[in-house]
């Protein structure tokens, strides 16, 4: 409600759903939304409106990331820097901005512009991604979030980073464990001032490293 004072304010016609079909998944859930609305403003944790079985970072995200029809999307959370932190950056590839509910008022307008730069192709600096080597030092597939320990080679070379793991054995079909201490590639935001703003994108498998004889 907070943030639909706000959008009011700055003119917007604007609707709070709710309510939500427990038989949705996110994609059904925005295919509901298609045609009725420009854009759309989603906290992360949705179970409090119910069973809902996706977060509002995997909405926002896949919104962002329609490539027929994108749907502006703005993400909300009192959850950053918390244990959510995990599953909000296993989405982050597609969510330009992550606004805190304590800044709502000063950043939810320039959060859906930035949105908007973006779906035009306009990235912030640290935004922008770049091929980049990753080498996979553990993995902890077990936790709520399952993730990877490692170093991004393009954003700090001695500061290993923890990563979403679920992208990393889609992209690549290897069991979590066989992981470690692989080398992988992908496209990171190396820019980004924080660990937590990073994405990973285009993640594939890097070819073999040369061995020391190779320099004999």
């Amino acid at each position: 409600m907070a943030v639909e004072e706000r959008l009011k304010d700055a003119g917007y016609q604007t609707t709070i759903i709710s309510e939500f079909d427990p038989n949705w998944n996110a994609d059904a859930f925005l295919a509901s939304l298609v045609g009725q609305y420009d854009a759309f403003i989603c906290d992360h944790v949705l179970s409090g409106h119910g069973r809902v079985g996706f977060s509002g970072a995997e909405a926002v995200s896949k919104a962002n990331l329609q490539s027929s029809t994108p749907l502006p999307a703005v993400l909300i959370s009192s959850h950053i820097n918390t244990a959510q932190q995990g599953l909000i950056s296993r989405w982050r590839v597609g969510i330009p901005q992550v606004v805190g509910k304590s800044d709502l008022d000063e950043e939810i307008l320039p959060a859906m512009a930035r949105v908007m730069a973006e779906l035009n192709g306009d990235f912030a600096r640290e935004r922008r991604a770049f091929p980049t080597p990753i080498e996979v030092l553990r993995v902890d597939p077990r936790g709520e979030v399952p993730r990877a320990q490692a170093v991004v080679v393009g954003w700090d070379i001695k500061t290993p980073v923890w990563m979403p793991l679920e992208p990393i054995v889609e992209a690549t079909g290897r069991r979590p464990e066989s992981l470690i201490g692989q080398w992988l590639e992908a496209e990171v935001n190396c820019y980004a001032q924080k660990p937590e703003d990073l994405y990973y994108r285009n993640i594939m498998l890097s070819p073999d490293q040369p061995s020391e004889r190779a320099f004999v």
